[in-house]
C-alpha cells in the first residue's frame, strides 16, 4: 500500500439501523481530490488481526472482517461513503471495533485513507425484534 497521509475518525454504528458515513479526500493544498474512477474497500473487525478460527490454517490465515458497502458520491469533489444495511448492523455485537478504508486509484495504487474505532451500540429498533 502507498504510504500517504491518512487520518483517523471514530464512528458510531447503531445495531439494527442503516449506517452511512461520508468522507471527503483533499489534496495537500486543501482542494478536493478527484476520485473519479477510484474504488474503495472498507472493513470492520474486533481488532486489527482478527482471525476466523474455523477457516484459518497456520499456512493460510483467514481474517474475520465485516465489509462495508462503499461508493463514490462526488468524484470531482472527493466525496465517498461507507455503509451497512440495518440487516447487516443487526448482526453486530455491541462493543468496540476497528475499521479502515482503502482507496484504489485508477492506476491500481492502493492507499489507506482513513481508519479508526467503530463503536457499536444496540439501537431501539433492535430491541423491538
Amino acid at each position: 500500500c502507498d504510504m500517504a497521509i491518512q487520518y483517523q475518525v471514530n464512528i458510531q454504528v447503531t445495531s439494527g439501523c442503516d449506517f452511512r458515513q461520508e468522507f471527503t479526500l483533499a489534496n495537500p493544498d486543501l482542494t478536493p481530490k478527484n476520485i473519479t474512477g477510484a474504488t474503495f474497500k472498507a472493513g470492520l473487525a474486533k481488532h486489527a488481526v482478527s482471525i476466523n478460527a474455523h477457516e484459518s490454517t497456520s499456512e493460510n490465515p483467514v481474517y474475520k472482517i465485516i465489509p462495508f458497502t462503499t461508493s463514490v458520491v462526488d468524484g470531482n469533489g472527493g466525496v465517498y461513503s461507507i455503509g451497512m444495511t440495518a440487516a447487516e448492523t443487526q448482526k453486530l455485537k455491541e462493543g468496540k471495533y476497528v475499521y479502515n478504508v482503502i482507496l484504489e486509484d485508477v492506476n491500481g495504487i492502493r492507499t489507506e485513507v482513513v481508519s479508526g474505532l467503530a463503536f457499536v451500540e444496540k439501537g431501539f429498533a433492535s430491541l423491538l425484534t
